[in-house]
């Protein structure tokens, strides 16, 4: 049975790709003078922007990070809900069901950049990249997350769109559903494929009856 359903953010809830790209993509060109391609960029989408801009050697990630977050507002319409996400969250509150996010965004992130669209109400817990030590993907994030819920692990499941999300879960002890509707990789390893956000509600309604008999 499961009674506590953590979310990522990036790719799962919210379509972010593009903008987070064109606006890494601006970045680099100001301070490495590179052209990268979207394709070339695509590995940083599920890790902190800080750990994401060492990788690709920006110097004063800090700095280079406040600039990035800068660009992105300039590429905000780009972000949206996915669709369907609203009417899955609703679900799960009335059927009483614990919804949590473990993400790698920093707290300044999330509220900029997820909070707008009105969905932060239907979660309890919130664990962003600031309030852990380690981050995806290592398990400390979503051990937090579970802590902060009294969760059990195998009451949790985790729900994200990389490897690094899969990682992360295995790592914690928590089953992993992968939103295929985010994904650039089909093939990461995972306990269920999801479709569509509706089969989280599907998933979670099966496993809980058959938890039941």
């Amino acid at each position: 049975m499961y009674n506590f359903v953590i979310f990522d953010i990036d790719g799962t809830l919210m379509d972010t790709e593009k903008a987070i790209l064109c606006a890494l993509q601006k970045l680099l060109k100001e301070e490495r003078n590179i052209n990268y391609t979207k394709e070339e960029l695509t590995f940083i989408l599920g890790i902190p922007g800080k750990e994401a801009l060492r990788m690709l050697h920006v110097s004063e990630p800090e700095q280079a990070l406040a600039k990035w977050d800068n660009y992105l507002s300039e590429y905000f319409s780009y972000i949206s809900v996915f669709p369907e996400i609203e009417k899955v969250l609703k679900c799960l509150h009335a059927m009483n069901v614990k919804t949590g996010i473990v993400t790698s965004k920093t707290r300044h992130e999330y509220e900029k950049d997820f909070v707008p669209f009105g969905l932060n109400h239907f979660f309890q817990h919130v664990v962003c990249a600031n309030d852990t030590q380690n981050h995806k993907p290592h398990p400390e994030p979503i051990l937090k997350c579970m802590e902060m819920a009294s969760a059990r692990p195998e009451e949790s499941i985790y729900i994200g769109d990389t490897i690094y999300d899969s990682q992360c879960a295995s790592a914690a002890g928590v089953d992993f559903a992968l939103a295929l509707w985010g994904t650039k990789n089909r093939n990461i390893a995972s306990d269920y494929k999801l479709s569509g956000p509706l089969e989280t509600l599907n998933l979670i309604n099966s496993c809980n009856k058959q938890s039941v008999k």
